[in-house]
């Protein structure tokens, strides 16, 4: 599984080794979003689509 590459997982790592756990609700909010942004960007580019391929001639 590559979500496994992205960073250390909470669960195989242990929560002792970070006792200062204080990442916001907002920041992983934030990173989901992005994250869907990123891959939906990239589906509409691979696909030829969207429209800011209409400069394209």
């Amino acid at each position: 599984m590559i979500m496994t590459n992205l960073g250390p997982n909470p669960d195989s790592t242990g929560s002792r080794e970070t006792p200062r756990h204080k990442t916001p609700l907002w920041v992983k909010g934030f990173l989901v979003v992005a994250a869907v942004l990123v891959v939906t960007f990239a589906v509409i580019h691979l696909s030829g689509g969207g429209m800011v391929m209409n400069h394209t001639p």
